[in-house]
């Protein structure tokens, strides 16, 4: 009955089965999470930072599913991350203990055979340049060329 327990089972869908858990922060707090299929575009889940979430891995029979975590908090640049299916090293295993079934059927299956990468996200948020030109703390580089008469006047040189 154990052999046949191990042959009619997968060893990722043992190991971690179902979905995978990924980790979301900013700096600074608060930014709004949008998370997209990267095949389809449709949002699958929206939170504020820091937020975990769990996102099912397979998009089909032998097929990992990619995301695209978008972040996006006023006054700072949106940054955006894939979340790409990455072969789980336990659907390996499946060659000593899962058998046949387990590496062609159940694994692929279940999804258990993928895990997302990266699984955590810490990313800094950059102010963009409006917000530095709003506040006094930034400058930008421009061409002369391409400023208007308006924004001349109020350039400072700084050399």
């Amino acid at each position: 009955m154990i052999g046949a327990a191990l042959f009619a089972s997968g060893c990722a869908s043992i190991v971690h089965s179902g979905s995978r858990t990924v980790t979301v922060n900013s700096q600074p707090a608060g930014a709004t999470v949008t998370i997209l299929k990267a095949d389809t575009g449709a949002a699958v889940h929206s939170g504020a930072t820091p937020l975990t979430v769990s996102l099912d891995p397979k998009r089909g029979y032998f097929k990992g599913q990619s995301y695209t975590v978008r972040m996006e908090l006023d006054g700072y640049r949106t940054e955006e991350v894939i979340l790409r299916p990455q072969l789980s090293g336990w659907y390996i295993g499946n060659v000593l203990f899962g058998g046949l079934i387990g590496l062609v059927i159940v694994d692929p299956l279940t999804g258990s055979m993928w895990n997302l990468s990266p699984d955590k996200l810490d990313r800094p948020l950059t102010a963009n340049q409006a917000e530095l030109l709003r506040t006094g703390s930034g400058f930008m580089v421009s061409l002369l060329a391409d400023t208007t008469p308006e924004e001349r006047a109020q350039m400072v040189r700084i050399n």
